[in-house]
């Protein structure tokens, strides 16, 4: 037989586990999201050889990713270097996606003789010749990425899906590996484009494209609404932001939007 101590007792406990319950679960949520941030990025330098002549081997970081996941190439813009976009490459790691960034020939460490755009800036005695030596150094880099793909494709199982995220005069150049290449989707960060580079986007097939841009920054914003109005695949998407920041000043302060990039491109390669 139950006594009254007893009974009292029993709803004394009952009382504090509905009490606490919220506080606990609460705890068991945050060391759970503690762990998942916490998670260890496998990251390695790499170095990949071109397919030229040359002795120059492009450098970057390659960010290993999950077993039957696809793969992501991110380019800088021209007035940075592969250290400004370890944010987006860390982000894709998170969602399980191999990644690959690179610094383009004459950037960073992807330099040598003849080929640094440093050395190029210093020897210029003016802008036309500054202009002409640059507009010579990225003729190479079409094959430069070619090679990059080659990299990635040999780190995946089986045919994944490879995406590539392209910011500033990147995007031109992400637009001519697709030429190439059959890539599965795009991230393209405000665009700096010719004509004559829009009309070769436009005469790709309908690449999923996820477009970002600042709305006083003209030149890109017109560009990004120009392309993404023009593609017809369904998923495709556009972002955009108050203000005139332009490539990784736009995206570095941006935790939500880098998430959404990622899980973006993960929808578009992982099968």
């Amino acid at each position: 037989m139950l006594t009254l101590r007893t009974i009292l007792s029993k709803r004394n406990n009952i009382f504090a586990i509905i009490f606490y319950l919220p506080a606990l679960l609460l705890a068991v949520h945050v060391n759970a999201q503690q762990a998942i941030e916490n998670v260890e990025i496998l990251t390695q330098p790499v170095k990949i050889k071109t397919g030229d002549e040359h002795d120059l081997l492009l450098a970057g970081d390659y960010y290993l990713g999950k077993k039957r996941s696809g793969g992501v190439i991110v380019l800088h813009d021209c007035h940075n270097d592969r250290r400004s976009y370890k944010k987006i490459a860390s982000s894709l790691a998170e969602q399980g996606l191999h990644a690959l960034l690179l610094d383009f020939r004459g950037y960073g460490e992807s330099i040598a003789e003849g080929f640094s755009r440093k050395q190029i800036k210093k020897k210029s005695v003016n802008i036309v010749e500054y202009q002409s030596e640059m507009a010579l150094l990225t003729t190479y880099w079409q094959d430069d990425l070619l090679a990059a793909y080659q990299f990635l494709r040999s780190k995946l199982e089986g045919n994944q899906g490879i995406s590539i995220v392209a910011s500033g005069c990147g995007s031109i150049h992400a637009v001519a590996l697709a030429e190439k290449i059959l890539l599965n989707s795009m991230v393209i960060i405000t665009p700096k484009m010719s004509y004559n580079d829009k009309e070769r986007y436009k005469n790709l097939i309908d690449i999923p494209s996820y477009f970002v841009t600042s709305y006083h920054h003209q030149e890109s914003y017109q560009i990004a609404q120009e392309l993404f109005a023009w593609n017809g695949d369904k998923r495709s998407k556009i972002q955009t932001f108050k203000g005139d920041s332009y490539a990784y000043r736009l995206i570095a302060r941006k935790k939500d939007l880098i998430k959404d990039i990622a899980h973006w491109i993960k929808s578009t390669v992982d099968k």
